[in-house]
């Protein structure tokens, strides 16, 4: 009998031993899990009654953090969108200026207009159709598409480049004030989309972003509830504009315009579309650095509500390293010490005592 009572006790005594390491090691996992997260690692079960409140607390952090990652993202296609649109006033300015110089009579540089004009059509374009993480820009919602179709590019739809299209109107150029009247009139019907035949639009021709009546702009939701409009598309009238102007430069070498009325009408038709594109960019740029500040504003009171939700956050959730590196090494020492008893218990055998 006493064999078997110090059978069962041994055998009790070997499962507590397992028992207690098991929790040992379960508690020194956990403490491991927060020395290298610096986290509680059952937060809400520490937290109680309190639990509900933290788990407030992260959902807004969160959604806080969301409205910074995406407001950053925002703030460079405005950048990126401010850039392209300096850089289409630019070109056209400079034509502009070369036009007003021959505006009355043309002078030395009249037969440059068109090259000039041409190059600036080109950067314009090149400028428009920026993208961002695969969204073109100045697209308007269908920024899947680039902005704008090349001034020799073909429309598949309509067998016409936009170039095809100035030239079928233009020709060799106006012979007299009458028919530059009558040049002049088509090519306004080309760009605001009056023209009796659709292929011959400046949504057809240009444009390829969603042209439709009514279409809503671009916006970004960039707080609780609170939007911004920050759409600028390559179809509005200060680029309609800018492209009229320079295309009516790019489509007839204006220096070789021999009827005097003709070339004051043509000449200053051009010169006033790039002034109103001009004038009407710069305003359009202005508005949109309102945005801008607008944005710069939202994102600095996201960022400082960031510090404050992560240091409220961080006394609920966080723990003292120090402490929990000494827990951690006060566990290790102790799941040591019971394995070396379970090893020592495992050696031990009535045989050697007998």
């Amino acid at each position: 009998m006493p064999l078997i009572r110090n059978s069962l006790s041994t055998l009790q005594m070997s499962l507590i031993s397992r028992r207690s390491v098991s929790r040992t090691t379960a508690e020194l996992q956990r403490t491991s899990d927060e020395v290298a997260t610096g986290r509680k690692s059952d937060v809400y079960a520490d937290m109680g009654a309190k639990s509900a409140f933290v788990l407030a607390l992260e959902d807004r952090a969160t959604t806080n953090s969301h409205f910074i990652t995406s407001n950053k993202l925002l703030g460079s296609k405005l950048d990126m969108i401010a850039s392209s649109a300096s850089t289409a006033r630019g070109a056209a300015q400079d034509v502009l200026g070369l036009a007003v110089g021959n505006l009355e009579r043309p002078g030395a540089s009249a037969a440059t207009l068109q090259q000039s004009a041409r190059a600036a059509l080109d950067t314009i374009m090149t400028s428009l159709n920026v993208s961002l993480d695969g969204e073109h820009l100045f697209s308007g919602v269908a920024s899947d598409k680039a902005a704008l179709r090349g001034y020799d590019a073909t429309n598949g739809a309509t067998g016409l480049s936009a170039g095809d299209v100035l030239s079928g109107i233009v020709g060799s150029g106006p012979a007299d004030a009458t028919q530059a009247a009558a040049m002049l009139s088509q090519i306004d019907s080309v760009f605001d989309d009056t023209n009796a035949d659709p292929a011959k639009r400046y949504s057809s021709t240009f444009f390829q972003g969603d042209a439709t009546a009514g279409t809503p702009r671009k916006t970004a939701l960039i707080g609780d509830g609170e939007t911004l409009d920050y759409g600028m598309q390559a179809d509005d009238p200060e680029f309609r504009n800018l492209i009229k102007g320079l295309a009516l430069f790019a489509s007839t070498d204006v220096s070789k315009i021999t009827d005097q009325d003709a070339y004051k009408s043509w000449v200053a038709a051009g010169v006033k579309a790039l002034s109103d594109g001009v004038e009407g960019l710069r305003n359009s740029e202005t508005a949109l650095g309102a945005k801008q500040k607008r944005l710069d504003i939202k994102l600095t009171q996201q960022q400082s509500m960031d510090s404050v939700l992560n240091s409220r956050l961080s006394d609920y959730v966080s723990v003292d390293p120090y402490e929990a590196a000494t827990r951690m090494t006060a566990l290790q020492t102790q799941l040591s010490a019971s394995y070396s008893v379970a090893a020592q218990m495992s050696k031990l055998s009535i045989l050697n005592y007998l």
